[in-house]
């Protein structure tokens, strides 16, 4: 899978403890204004992302696991913005950290 990791370490508020990079299993952790947390996990070798929306009382609102997943975008640093895409190109998640829909997907 393509991803920068870097650019995710400024994009996100936290890389999280289960983190484990010798595996390229990558955990973070950011708080939305209104008060929602997202966690966002992925491998780079098993190709896959989990993200998980939940308020600050640990309740998950959503949860949503995206396989065959080819490449990790931002696409707008500012307004915190970022698209996962499939292998196939049939799908895309769009994942927003600030404002609007948390979460958007399309095929």
């Amino acid at each position: 899978m393509k991803v920068n990791i870097t650019e995710l370490l400024l994009f996100f508020d936290e890389l999280m403890p289960t983190t484990d990079e010798e595996q390229g299993i990558y955990w973070f952790k950011t708080l939305r204004p209104d008060g929602l947390v997202i966690t966002f996990a992925f491998s780079i070798h098993e190709k896959y992302v989990d993200i998980i929306v939940h308020n600050t009382f640990k309740v998950d609102i959503i949860g949503l696991s995206l396989v065959d997943c080819s490449e990790i975008r931002i696409l707008d640093e500012n307004k915190k913005c970022l698209e996962v895409l499939h292998e196939n190109k049939s799908g895309r998640c769009f994942l927003s950290l600030f404002s609007g829909p948390i979460l958007e997907y399309n095929e």
